[in-house]
């Protein structure tokens, strides 16, 4: 993870504070001073307000660390916590079960529900004080308020929402599709997104009160991130129902093995007489040359293009493996791998793949950006 300063690493996982983070305290800071300045006068007044937007960043940090730990709880293998200008996002790695999804979705905004209610009944006996509570019963009932609403529109079911993974998580165990719920939350996604910024442009006239241009940003701008969110959830299930698709036997590239021993002279030979035998009938591609050992490992794939450039007067002397690039070590994958193993195999390694049959010999050459078209081509 990059791109933020470093905090730590509660429970093992690390966290990090986006730069973004210091543009949304300075907003808080501008919005929330006048409200202060009503008991603070002064400079004091903005160190408050920068003291409510850290109370907020605390309370985006809970949620966070409880979605942390119900994904390790899940057995899934937290990567990372970022808190940036939009709030926070915790990743993970791995998979897991409806439930257990639901769990680590619901976690966070409970977590904001239990400082709401935590800060309210503190507040409520500060503000008991001959005083009213002073700047502490502000910023407790400003606390109050901000973990409540975002308890409130987290748990919105659409996606990219908590409630959106929790909806989710829900059709999934009804349906015994995940990629079904992620259907249904994003669609749900997209219906709130226009639902925020409409009503945030009418509600208020609707009640009687007047529609600022800064609510209508904010509206706009969550609008816009809701939509974002639910449509990049549409597109990934569109992409996953492709998933199972995949074949190496049909997305490889033709070719044929040669011993790494060979000449240039050879290589071509060799590569002609594959090519009357029909090597490339059905596929506009041209022949690969996987270079081999004398017990068929794969070595080396030549390079067509240097290959054409050596002259013929040097083509019998000159060994294939002067035209060739070298391949990382175990660089082939079985012929009938298939669907979701295939996709692993290729991302854990991006690159060339020889692809093998079952008594190792070449068969073609695969490359991870082919099996990444054929899922997410349009």
């Amino acid at each position: 993870m990059r791109g933020g300063i470093r905090l730590g690493r509660p429970f093992g996982v690390p966290l990090l504070l986006a730069p973004s983070w210091f543009l949304f305290a300075a907003l808080i800071v501008v919005i929330f001073a006048p409200v202060v300045q009503r008991q603070v006068a002064g400079p004091a007044s903005y160190v408050v307000a920068f003291g409510y937007a850290v109370l907020l960043l605390i309370s985006v940090l809970l949620h966070e660390v409880a979605h942390a730990l119900a994904a390790k709880w899940s057995g899934m293998r937290v990567t990372g916590i970022v808190l940036n200008v939009w709030g926070g996002f915790t990743s993970h790695e791995g998979r897991t079960g409806p439930g257990s999804s639901l769990v680590i979705a619901v976690v966070g905004p409970i977590v904001n529900a239990v400082i709401a209610l935590v800060a309210w009944q503190v507040g409520g006996a500060v503000r008991d004080q001959p005083d009213g509570g002073g700047v502490a019963g502000l910023l407790l009932g400003a606390l109050t308020l901000s973990n409540a609403l975002l308890a409130v529109f987290n748990l919105l079911p659409g996606l990219p929402l908590d409630g959106g993974h929790a909806l989710e998580a829900v059709v999934w165990k009804v349906r015994g599709d995940r990629l079904a719920g992620t259907v249904v939350a994003g669609w749900v996604g997209r219906v709130l997104a226009v639902v925020v910024f409409v009503g945030a442009l009418f509600g208020p006239r609707l009640l009687g009160f007047g529609t600022s241009i800064t609510d209508v940003v904010w509206a706009g701008l969550v609008g816009s991130l809701l939509w974002q969110g639910a449509s990049g959830a549409l597109k990934y299930a569109t992409q996953q129902r492709r998933v199972p698709a995949l074949s190496a036997r049909v997305l490889l590239r033709p070719a044929i093995g040669v011993n790494a021993r060979a000449t240039v002279e050879e290589v071509v030979r060799s590569a002609r007489a594959a090519i009357d035998a029909g090597a490339t009938s059905g596929t506009q591609r041209d022949l690969e040359v996987v270079l081999v050992t004398d017990d068929g490992v794969p070595v080396a794939v030549v390079d067509t293009t240097a290959l054409r450039q050596v002259p013929a007067e040097r083509r019998t002397s000159l060994g294939a493996g002067a035209t060739a690039r070298a391949l990382p070590p175990r660089s082939w994958l079985a012929e009938d791998l298939a669907g979701e193993d295939l996709l692993d195999a290729v991302q854990v390694r991006p690159g060339e793949h020889v692809i093998i049959d079952g008594q190792g010999r070449v068969r073609g050459l695969l490359h991870t950006s082919d099996v990444i078209q054929a899922v997410t081509a349009r």
